[in-house]
């Protein structure tokens, strides 16, 4: 397969190499198109009044990698359009360094990224992992995402959706069965802390993150805490697809 690899936390994120490494691994082209810098929580942001300056990269495993100047969706874009060099038969968005579950999935650089790419071709693969990911299980991860991905290509799926994925933290042999699960509707709490600057104008820092300790039973977040990987079928109206187990095996995913 021609796989491209895009993702919100740069083009020399750790975790995007692993995964194009992985994919090279098991035979497929790998082209990638990734943010020159940081761009996470940007959504499905994309550029419309300036110009999208790209640069040839090295990420190991890639045939062809470049710096995009933009948001994870104008990779996406740009990716599709210009620089593939020829028919992609899927994008994986990720590996992203901390979860993309919950609401944070409308917020997340890395699921705009598969979403946009959902758009324009059908099906996309997001993936993501807990920040405290035992390097074990990021081996695997990366391995599970690829053949995922082989999967995707030949099912049947909702038109125009992502599949979502996340690990947790745990060791490969203390990992459960992958679940077909909605998505949390839980909110992160956080705020911001005021300051003033030396010459007098005040200025804020967002504060980090606290997740919500209750998610319902059954949903991605809860899933993650019993310690499944979370696969969740996110499609255009809003919803999570697939709780009934419509288009994969019930529940459980080999």
């Amino acid at each position: 397969m021609h796989l491209l690899l895009v993702n919100d936390d740069g083009i020399n994120s750790p975790l995007l190499h692993r995964l194009s490494e992985a994919a090279a691994a098991r035979g497929h082209r790998v082209t990638v198109a990734a943010p020159k810098t940081q761009q996470s929580a940007r959504s499905h942001a994309f550029t419309v009044f300036e110009p999208l300056v790209v640069e040839e990269a090295q990420v190991p495993g890639a045939q062809a990698a470049w710096a995009v100047h933009g948001t994870p969706v104008d990779c996406t874009r740009i990716g599709l359009m210009e620089l593939a060099g020829g028919p992609v038969d899927l994008v994986i968005s990720g590996i992203n360094n901390g979860y993309n579950a919950g609401l944070a999935t409308y917020v997340s650089g890395t699921v705009g990224a598969a979403r946009e790419a959902a758009f324009m071709q059908g099906c996309a693969l997001a993936v993501s992992m807990h920040t405290e990911t035992p390097e074990e299980t990021v081996r695997y991860f990366a391995d599970y995402a690829v053949r995922l991905a082989e999967r995707l290509v030949n099912t049947a799926v909702p038109w125009q959706s992502v599949c979502n994925v996340n690990v947790p933290p745990v060791p490969v042999s203390q990992l459960k069965k992958a679940v077909i699960c909605p998505i949390s509707r839980g909110m992160y709490k956080d705020g911001y802390e005021g300051r003033v600057s030396p010459r007098g104008t005040r200025y804020y820092w967002l504060t980090p993150e606290q997740p919500d300790e209750s998610p319902a039973p059954g949903t991605d977040l809860y899933c993650l805490r019993e310690g499944h990987i979370t696969v969740s079928f996110l499609v255009p109206d809003g919803g999570a697809a697939g709780q009934d187990g419509a288009f994969l095996p019930p529940r459980e995913v080999e």
